[in-house]
């Protein structure tokens, strides 16, 4: 019993709440009352409820995002046998080893777990001191808050334990580390520590553990990595990356353009990049050309011609019940917003990585400017990435086939995992945590759903488990 009880009391670790497992009811039972005693089965029952119901949340999440109220198209992980495992392991006496089954195995949240457990010691140490310099800092500067802004890095992991805590003279390693931070932040990376600088050195702990948990949170949702490559675009920063394994020291980076805020949201989704197409055809979604193309041909009878756009009759079959429709396509070609290549991966929200003519918008700090889809800034270096096992394939013939007169297909001999996420805390490659804006809004949604869960009048939402346990603690204590 005690060894259950312990394992649920470790929830804030994970960033869950150990009130929604009845620890300190649990726990004062436990020491009220004598282990021989006639309600000890009732509280065992309890007790492995309340363990179920942590395991099910440290696996899949306290909330299931497709019932937020934004756009997800993410698969729930297959179950895992609970009942056989924990009965597995309670007779074998290695319960802990069943909880590292059920704990994501992503890196990102080894990475955020890791930065989290760091904050939690540090605790009051953390919130101290402010970094108010009152003033501009430039490197080379003396000041007394010096000692605030090491303080600051290193909470951050920024800077290591071995750096000078002594001096007041902001230099050498600060600098460097202040500069690495601006340069994530996407402020100018000049070192000079002005107001919306040292504004990042205010953030409090608290406000960071915050951040971590959502991020923590949106991780248990992601399906467990398998080795091999791997493409992942975080929404709100803006940014590609793709790793050719689940350690990859140097990831490829770049930027990217998404769906515009609030209407056009690029949506979180999880699907397998199954081909390439190079000097793609843009099939002109209905909306858009009834909505945008459509009213500039009112007055401009040559305007579809100039655009290269052409118009497709198709006829339905009987089973549509007959007749036609028309299409609108965009040729292939300099006015083609989707570029020289288009990387698929057939998804219910119709939405691929692209090539784009406009090169200038990449230059922008803030990039929600399409209708859903992501545009890559280095569509070359990118499909090197996803051909690059694949024979037949290197710069040269990539760089043929983004010039050649016609489209061309190339299916994929392995599939590549494509994962669309939205993290406003995000740990990289090199362990460094950044925070970006909440362009999406999505961040309050999830804090208001997770709210609703830690509200005692509240079923918890595993189906009536966390009334089962609480009416198995009454009863066992009014027996």
């Amino acid at each position: 019993m005690n060894d259950l009880l312990s394992i649920i009391s470790d929830a804030p670790n994970d960033a869950l709440n150990p009130l929604n497992y009845d620890v300190d009811r649990l726990r004062k039972w436990i020491g009220d009352h004598n282990p021989e005693s006639s309600t000890t089965a009732s509280y065992d029952v309890a007790l492995t409820v309340s363990l179920v119901r942590y395991l099910h949340d440290l696996r899949q999440g306290q909330v299931d995002p497709r019932d937020v109220q934004y756009p997800v198209h993410i698969a729930p992980k297959p179950p895992l046998d609970l009942v056989g495992l924990l009965k597995q392991h309670l007779s074998s006496e290695t319960l802990t080893e069943l909880v590292i089954q059920f704990e994501p195995k992503a890196r990102q949240y080894r990475q955020l777990k890791q930065i989290l457990n760091r904050l939690q010691q540090l605790g009051d140490q953390a919130e101290a001191d402010e970094f108010k310099p009152d003033k501009v800092l430039r490197p080379g500067d003396k000041h007394p808050q010096i000692a605030y802004l090491r303080q600051r890095l290193r909470a951050m992991g920024a800077i290591g334990e071995n750096i000078d805590t002594v001096s007041n003279t902001y230099d050498g390693d600060l600098v460097a580390a202040v500069k690495k931070v601006q340069q994530q932040q996407e402020l100018k990376t000049d070192g000079v520590i002005g107001p919306a600088t040292a504004a990042l050195f205010n953030q409090s702990a608290q406000e960071k553990i915050a951040q971590i948990e959502l991020a923590m949170e949106r991780a248990r949702w992601i399906p467990d990595p398998t080795d091999g490559p791997m493409i992942l675009v975080n929404i709100p920063a803006f940014e590609l990356w793709a790793f050719n394994s689940t350690d990859d020291p140097n990831p490829l980076n770049m930027k990217v353009i998404v769906g515009k805020a609030p209407d056009k949201q690029t949506p979180v989704l999880w699907e397998e990049m199954k081909y390439l197409e190079f000097m793609p055809y843009w099939n002109i979604p209905t909306t858009i050309f009834k909505k945008e193309i459509l009213p500039k041909t009112a007055n401009n009878e040559g305007y579809l011609a100039s655009q290269e756009i052409e118009l497709i009759r198709h006829q339905n079959s009987e089973e549509q019940g007959g007749g036609s429709y028309t299409r609108a396509r965009q040729r292939p070609g300099k006015k083609n917003p989707l570029g020289r290549v288009k990387f698929v991966f057939p998804n219910t929200a119709d939405v691929y990585l692209h090539d784009t003519p406009g090169r200038a918008a990449f230059n922008r700090p803030r990039r929600d400017l399409s209708h859903g889809c992501v545009r890559v800034s280095e569509p070359e270096r990118l499909a090197e990435f996803v051909l690059g096992d694949q024979e037949g394939w290197d710069k040269e013939t990539i760089k043929q086939a983004m010039s050649a007169p016609k489209t061309r297909h190339v299916t994929l001999k392995r599939a590549v995992p494509v994962l669309f996420y939205y993290a406003t805390t995000f740990v990289d490659h090199e362990n460094q945590l950044r925070f970006y804006p909440d362009v999406y809004g999505q961040d309050e949604q999830l804090k208001k759903a997770l709210l609703k869960l830690q509200t005692p009048a509240t079923a918890y939402s595993s189906p009536n488990n966390q009334l089962v346990a609480s009416k198995t603690i009454d009863a066992a204590a009014n027996p």
